[in-house]
């Protein structure tokens, strides 16, 4: 099985004046590497507009996803921030809230999702693992962590 969190997938320091900066750049490798269609990005706008992903635990993270269609192949890119980038607070009335870690889902099956969904919840919770994500500085360092506790 290919892996979920290859090392290239991974932003480290990453710095973007907002939400779409962000979301244009990690798109654009998405893309480049093959594993997302030319429409991801619009959807990822689109759907995050309507049902925003920033949770207020740890720091702020959020996990930005669109629709099965515009993948290619499943995989998830992660952020890790230099500075806050401003999300909307899932299931908030338009509160906002800093994030300084993304993981950008790019799922093919709702089965899928779900269930890297349920072990992200569960591993996101853990300030420890959130920590020493952030902490690091090393792309192949955060990529090892992160499937240690996402992947099946």
């Amino acid at each position: 099985m290919t892996t979920l969190i290859p090392p290239e997938l991974v932003h480290v320091g990453l710095s973007a004046a907002d939400r779409e900066e962000l979301f244009t750049t990690m798109a654009a490798r998405l893309e480049g590497l093959g594993h997302v269609r030319g429409t991801f990005l619009q959807g990822l706008l689109v759907r995050e507009s309507r049902f925003p992903t920033g949770l207020p635990i740890n720091g702020g993270v959020a996990i930005p996803h669109t629709d099965p269609e515009h993948v290619l192949s499943s995989c998830i890119s992660i952020a890790t921030l230099a500075r806050p980038v401003m999300f909307g607070q899932m299931g908030g009335e338009d509160e906002t809230i800093p994030v300084r870690l993304v993981l950008m889902l790019a799922l093919r099956g709702s089965d899928d999702h779900l269930a890297v969904l349920k072990k992200m919840m569960t591993s996101l919770q853990d300030g420890a693992f959130v920590g020493a994500l952030l902490a690091s500085a090393s792309a192949e360092d955060i990529a090892a962590r992160a499937r240690a506790a996402l992947e099946p």
